[in-house]
């Protein structure tokens, strides 16, 4: 088992645990940030974000969503994607193998 916490601070970007294929990531933004300056940046790989404070928007090349603290979002590797903080935010971002594998019922 591995116990990983992540920095603080108004804007963090950073990977806490990497091996091989798979990557958690650790984001916080300021309210109004958008990342990519609004560009769309490719998913590297099947990612789940889950925001653990605060609201974010995800904008897809076909659709927008916001999620928030008790929900997630699955990207896909042939999506691709830029967010919007609509409150401060921080969110993990999961990124798994190539194959999809199904967790507590959750496709990934």
């Amino acid at each position: 088992m591995k116990i990983l916490t992540g920095s603080r601070g108004d804007e963090v970007h950073e990977h806490l645990y990497e091996n091989g294929q798979r990557r958690v990531g650790h984001r916080i933004l300021k309210k109004n940030t958008v990342t990519n300056n609004g560009e769309f940046h490719p998913v590297p790989g099947n990612i789940v974000l889950i925001p653990l404070k605060g609201t974010v928007k995800l904008t897809t090349p076909d659709q927008e969503c916001t999620i928030k603290n008790g929900q997630l979002a699955i990207l896909g590797p042939t999506d691709s994607f830029y967010l919007t903080a609509i409150d401060d935010v921080e969110f993990v971002g999961v990124k798994g193998g190539d194959k999809m594998q199904v967790y507590g019922g959750l496709k990934m």
